[in-house]
């Protein structure tokens, strides 16, 4: 099982396991680790469990969050990173997380949007849960209906490849460096930025940080590598 491993200036003050799909950090009791300091945020930041993924995402915290030095907003976890949120340090431990990115891992992005600001104070940890779980059950019924589309490598490692995206969400780029996600929804697809410092390009522009639709076509730049998306043809 997934841990955190709680220090202050070189001294370890604790463990804390991973045991629910959402696990909050924070300076209000409530969360889910409290870190009862002003350099923390009330609600600092979280960590959903998706799939076989853990994200860390920041919750417009003051001071921000930081991940291996860099300051981010959204990053998939993996072993020994080092997380910074305020005079604090957390190291995740988790044997099991992969070091690399693999283009078809797939996570479900719309719980995490829908849980990304915190469950209302009305809501149990099990109606959050309950939440991802109608969410994948949506996304699966719905699958044959979406439209199909996918991207040809031009430059980096899949250049001269053709992926077709057909699950939920397929993440491209280089982990701790620069990450994006093609999202696959019923009225077609976007991308977004997981993290790294600088953002991905579509047809040369940078794309922000929030969702950006897909059209056939689009060239894509990210961790080193050129995609074109493209849109299949119906029949």
């Amino acid at each position: 099982m997934a841990k955190l491993v709680l220090s202050l200036d070189g001294d370890v003050l604790g463990y804390h396991f991973l045991e629910k799909d959402r696990f909050s950090i924070g300076r209000k009791p409530d969360n889910e680790m409290q870190i009862d300091d002003s350099s923390v945020s009330k609600e600092h930041a979280v960590i959903l469990t998706v799939g076989n993924d853990q994200i860390l995402e920041d919750l417009g915290s003051t001071n921000g969050t930081m991940v291996n030095g860099i300051k981010i907003k959204k990053h998939i976890l993996q072993n020994n990173d080092v997380i910074d949120i305020g005079r604090y340090q957390l190291r995740y431990i988790n044997q099991k997380a992969k070091p690399g990115v693999d283009p078809d891992r797939t996570v479900m992005m719309e719980p995490v949007i829908n849980l990304r600001h915190g469950r209302k104070s009305s809501e149990t940890p099990t109606q959050a849960t309950d939440q991802v779980d109608a969410a994948v059950s949506v996304a699966r019924a719905a699958n044959d209906n979406f439209p199909l589309g996918g991207v040809k490598g031009l430059e980096g490692i899949h250049a001269g490849q053709t992926l077709e995206l057909n699950r939920p969400l397929a993440t491209f780029g280089k982990a701790g460096v620069q990450v994006a996600v093609i999202n696959r929804r019923p009225h077609g697809y976007s991308i977004t930025k997981v993290e790294g410092k600088k953002q991905p390009l579509i047809n040369g522009q940078a794309i922000g940080e929030e969702d950006l639709p897909l059209n056939d076509g689009d060239e894509i730049e990210i961790g080193g590598e050129k995609l074109r998306f493209f849109m299949k043809q119906a029949g």
